[in-house]
């Protein structure tokens, strides 16, 4: 039976919104023993995790294909869940294991925490480095903690005390090329064809269905409070994607991406059809002004920091504490992608 591999260099984060960074003697390590290593420090990389926010692990350069990841991630992550709901297009694979965002690569990808718009968004992210970017493709991260400390504090009050809710225009199939911003339809949001089903699923989690033309559907997710605390460090954090979808916000990411065409249909549907372009509302249905979007955007921006992952790295990432993003690229950077929950942090999930 092969040598489990060594930690040969583990690093404490230096800095805030920094991951802890563990290199391992991994390279010719089988999958089996990878998996049999990460079942035996599942206690210490989850408290990396919550020490840290985010865990990177190099070295599994084995590590190939999806039935790797799953195999090995389910050691440490054994609840692994699906993506209804969803915003990022993305394809799933085999099992669990989704392609990591399939946003074109001249996108930055603002830091988010997966899912922070809904109370059934995951609680770990993990990710595996199939084919490294040419150049750019860093993965951002930054702690929601210190996020409060820089967004203006009458912000936070604001969302604090009004709470917020998502509304997406979701297209179809069909339709989807000609939408202003995300372009990702209904089907790949819910999963189905069939629109019963999607009211269903609507209905079950609180969500409020309006099929503006027969076959576009103007989605507005449940109310949602701007910040929360995790339920096991009890660390308070910014908790929210105003910033991602506030159409100022869109059209600002737009611009610094120097996405023009993109940037003019955002202005132009917006300035003629605002209600056809994804927005962020107060629990009374009024939209979040673009003007404390923006700080909000700006603050985040300030903490980014940037891991370069190379073949066979793994990213692990706490959803709740650390937010993640990814820079342009040019290559063919490939990842792939697991999400998972932990069990009886779901009551726990919108409290602040």
């Amino acid at each position: 039976m092969a040598r489990a591999p060594d930690i040969v260099q583990a690093t404490a984060a230096t800095a805030p919104s920094e991951p802890a960074l563990w290199r391992v003697e991994g390279e010719a390590t089988p999958v089996a023993a990878v998996a049999e290593w990460m079942a035996g420090n599942q206690e210490h990389i989850i408290a990396a995790l919550h020490a840290h926010g985010a865990l990177v692990i190099r070295g599994f350069t084995r590590l190939s294909t999806p039935r790797d990841f799953e195999t090995v991630i389910s050691e440490v992550f054994p609840h692994l869940r699906g993506y209804v709901g969803g915003s990022s297009p993305r394809t799933q694979l085999e099992g669990r294991i989704m392609t990591a965002t399939e946003t074109p690569p001249d996108w930055s990808i603002p830091l988010h925490q997966e899912m922070a718009y809904t109370a059934g968004g995951p609680h770990r992210i993990a990710f595996l480095c199939l084919e490294p970017a040419r150049e750019g493709g860093l993965s951002l991260l930054g702690d929601m903690a210190i996020a409060l400390d820089v967004i203006p504090a009458a912000v936070v009050t604001e969302f604090e005390s009004r709470k917020l809710r998502l509304r997406r225009v979701l297209p179809s199939r069909e339709s989807a090329a000609a939408k202003a911003g995300i372009k990702k339809n209904w089907q790949e949001v819910f999963g189905t064809e069939d629109r019963k089903k999607v009211d269903a699923v609507a209905a079950e989690r609180g969500w409020d269905c309006d099929w503006l033309d027969g076959v576009t559907l103007r989605l507005t997710q449940e109310l949602m409070p701007a910040t929360r605390k995790h339920p096991v460090t009890g660390r308070k954090v910014w908790h929210n994607q105003a910033h991602f979808f506030a159409p100022a916000c869109m059209i600002d990411w737009a611009a610094r991406d120097h996405r023009d065409t993109d940037e003019q249909e955002l202005r132009e549907v917006y300035a003629a059809q605002p209600g056809l372009v994804d927005n962020v509302v107060f629990g009374d249905g009024e939209p979040v002004p673009g003007e404390m979007a923006l700080s909000v955007s700006d603050a985040l921006r300030s903490l980014e920091r940037g891991v370069t992952l190379d073949r066979g790295d793994l990213l692990l990432i706490d959803n709740i504490l650390m937010a993640h993003g990814r820079s342009p690229f040019t290559g063919e950077r490939r990842l792939l992608v697991a999400l998972a929950d932990e069990p009886g942090w779901r009551e726990h999930a919108g409290q602040s």
